[in-house]
């Protein structure tokens, strides 16, 4: 084939040859294909293409380096059979239909007929092969399934939602096409697919190239997809008045009826709780957060667990002693009386809340909550909810501690095996970096609470609110509704690092010193550069060669760049590239081209609990496995490590990892390593750069955070707490329940 130039367009009818790999779950394909008399690969979602089959192609050249160019393929429209060989292949995939009787009906109906034929009276034209009773029974059926999925994969591929024909299928049988093509906003209620490529498909299908005008089921999909939006935001839910105009906005300017609000509401797919309009699934699980709040809350102590006297913790050897029933423990560990409010409740009370700032004795507080509990023969588990956070919990408590999903028990594609029926066998459950936590989670943690099992939630309620719907964490602290625990001493050894006093100068809403006082450790930099490109320079020479020189660290495991936006001069896109090209320029590319072995990779969308990675893990990429290297029946997969662990990901899921030299704050907010470099920079996104997100990303190294910018973005950072409002009702409704901490709690 002529020389083609890298991410050139590539737009051709081709005839497919060969299927290397073909995944019906995700849809995605790698196929070896002929176009115009030359060899071409292709790779994406494909699977809906069989061999001898032509078809369409859009997308681009890239490069692989075992099968050379490759077309990433955006689009591929299949073209109805032009010759008798391509007609026998299809129709040799029906059950009972061979070659013989394949070729019986081509001669019978003609080329240009046979489909038609058998779409018309599938029994009929199947008799005319030599089939009858129960065999043409059963070819006619597999001939209809073959056509629905067919049908699927010709209306769902153009949009990359291949991967959904078997659900689909599996949902409506033999009319599944015929339900989607009527009403593609189906889609959006039952699979979880965006407003926006439900329009597409209904656009195409429905209305042609013109405007959707009133299609069946659009306002609905537009409200749906707006409280689902609102949610992947951070709310729970929406004022009426919000939501409508959203979903105006989304229809092109026409206002949904708020007549149809009621409508969902009375069929139960929406819930309205006063000016407020929720998914249903959704306010379900609020209201059910709260009333498990509340019998915590609300019962005796009770259980295993005795009350303890802090106040007799003191300087000695670890001897236990017992006083009018309650148990002190002996430690060198002096508490502040803050710190012994906390332990004092994890003890008095079922459920109860501590929260800090760094360096103020968070850890602390939960390794005394644990020892005491130990010395009482209690058994005490210890989660948080990501590898990275329930390592560092275990380092620093001296307690195993694992990730909140393992706790559980999570078996893939049925959910946790802990549960209000199978609660977790603990009487102490100490959940750390709870303010990662979203309303989902932590309802799942609560029901896996025993009966007599204390609860103590610990985290900096003024961190970034996790991703997802709700912030439940901060929301229990501002409610009062439960013991709270609000740590502010600055330890002598926390207060004697920069990033410690200015990570607290930020939650005042100040710009962070950079001169190092006396007895400072100087752990917090400033380098002010105003050119973007010196800026991004700046960033590449710290992270490939300076720091890891200075610092002796390795620049892809120990070191993270966080960055508020990914468009930009100073994005996280521009700045991944100029990092690899720096760190990893040598590694072979793989998956066409877009990732190389080496590479610094995070995994985003859903959790794979199947393999026991998470959303947001940081992972490294050592090698691939194709199906044409693999041995002993050893399936294609990328090879990949996080910390000492090693996973093999599918290619189809390939498209999950995304490059992670920088990331975003949101996405790092689980991360903690030795050196951070942020960007506070008026072109890497100062407009998003806020007190929240600042004050998070700076406390996630534990060596050096370096920060690159100008200091008139880091002050108006410091000063611009995030207003962008998380619409939630957990605090009215712990205040409903009559949940409102007194000195009595």
């Amino acid at each position: 084939m002529a020389a083609v130039s890298l991410h050139a367009a590539f737009d051709a009818e081709v005839t497919i040859r060969r299927r290397r790999f073909a995944s019906d779950e995700t849809g995605f394909a790698v196929l070896d294909a002929d176009s115009g008399g030359e060899p071409v690969v292709l790779v994406g979602p494909l699977v809906h293409l069989e061999e001898r089959e032509r078809a369409r192609v859009v997308g681009e050249w890239v490069q692989d380096r075992r099968y050379g160019r490759q077309v990433k393929v955006a689009e591929a429209h299949p073209l109805p059979p032009s010759d008798e060989a391509t007609l026998i292949a299809y129709l040799r995939r029906v059950r009972h239909v061979g070659r013989r009787r394949a070729q019986a009906l081509v001669d019978r109906f003609g080329p240009g007929g046979v489909l038609d034929a058998i779409d018309g009276d599938a029994g009929a034209a199947f008799a005319t092969a030599g089939l009858s009773g129960v065999r043409a029974a059963e070819a006619a059926h597999s001939w209809h399934e073959l056509r629905v999925t067919r049908q699927l994969h010709l209306l769902l591929a153009p949009h990359g939602l291949a991967y959904l024909v078997n659900r689909i299928q599996a949902q409506y049988g033999p009319t599944a096409h015929r339900t989607v093509a009527a009403n593609p906003y189906e889609l959006t209620r039952v699979f979880g697919v965006g407003f926006l490529t439900a329009d597409r498909i209904a656009r195409a299908t429905l209305a042609g190239d013109g405007v959707a005008g009133d299609l069946p089921g659009r306002p609905r999909a537009a409200l749906i997809h707006v409280l689902c939006e609102a949610e992947r935001a951070g709310s729970t839910c929406l004022p009426r008045a919000q939501l409508l105009a959203a979903a105006a906005e989304l229809l092109g300017g026409d206002e949904p009826d708020t007549e149809l609000i009621d409508e969902l509401i009375g069929a139960g797919e929406l819930v309205g709780e006063r000016e407020y309009v929720y998914r249903a699934a959704t306010a379900e699980l609020e209201a059910e957060l709260a009333e498990r709040v509340r019998g915590l809350a609300g019962s005796d102590a009770g259980g295993r667990l005795r009350k303890v006297e802090p106040d007799a913790i003191a300087g000695g050897a670890g001897r236990q002693a017992g006083t009018s029933g309650a148990t002190a423990l002996h430690t060198e560990l002096a508490l502040t009386a803050e710190q012994r409010d906390a332990v004092r409740a994890a003890f008095a009370r079922r459920l109860s809340v501590i929260t800090g700032g760094p360096g103020t004795g968070k850890t602390a507080t939960i390794r005394t909550i644990a020892s005491l509990a130990t010395a009482q023969n209690a058994r005490v588990l210890l989660v948080a909810p990501t590898g990275r956070a329930a390592t560092r919990m275990a380092e620093a408590s001296g307690f195993r501690a694992t990730t909140v999903h393992s706790a559980l028990g999570w078996i893939p594609g049925e959910g946790p095996t802990h549960n209000e029926d199978e609660p977790l066998k603990c009487d102490l459950l100490i959940i750390d970096e709870c303010s990662m936590a979203n309303l989902e989670l932590m309802v799942m943690l609560l029901r896996a609470v025993g009966r007599r099992t204390h609860v103590v939630l610990v985290g900096d309620a003024d961190q970034l609110a996790p991703v997802g719907a709700g912030k439940p964490f901060a929301e229990l602290v501002e409610s009062e509704a439960v013991p709270t625990t609000c740590l502010g001493h600055i330890f002598r050894q926390a207060a004697g690092s920069m990033i410690v006093q200015g990570a607290h100068a930020i939650r005042r809403g100040e710009a962070p010193d950079f001169v190092a006082g006396a007895d400072m450790r100087r752990d917090l930099f400033l380098i002010e550069r105003r050119d973007p490109r010196s800026a991004r320079d700046e960033i590449v020479s710290l992270v490939s060669e300076r720091l890891p020189a200075h610092y002796g660290v390795d620049p892809v495991a120990d070191i993270q760049v966080f960055a508020p936006v990914y468009r930009g001069e100073l994005g996280i896109d521009a700045l991944n590239e100029a990092l690899r090209e720096a760190i990893n320029p040598r590694g072979v590319p793989v998956g066409g081209g877009r990732l190389r072995l080496g590479d610094k990779l995070m995994l985003t969308g859903r959790n794979l609990h199947d393999l026991g990675l998470m959303n947001g893990t940081l992972l490294r990429l050592l090698d691939e496995v194709t199906a044409a290297d693999s041995r002993d029946d050893e399936e294609a997969a990328l090879v990949l490590a996080a910390e000492e662990a090693i996973f093999r990901l599918p290619p189809e899921d390939a498209e999950r990892l995304k490059l992670a030299y920088a990331c975003s704050v949101h996405r790092g907010q689980g991360i903690e390593l030795p050196v951070a470099v942020i960007v506070a920079h008026q072109a890497g996104g100062a407009f998003f750069l806020r007190r929240e997100m600042l004050y998070t990303a700076i406390t996630r190294a534990k060596l050096a955070t370096v920060i690159v910018g100008t200091r008139d973005v880091l002050a108006r950072a410091a000063r611009t707490p995030d207003t962008g409002r998380r619409h939630s009702r957990l605090t009215e409704r712990l205040a409903e329940a009559g949940l409102k901490s007194g000195p009595d709690r």
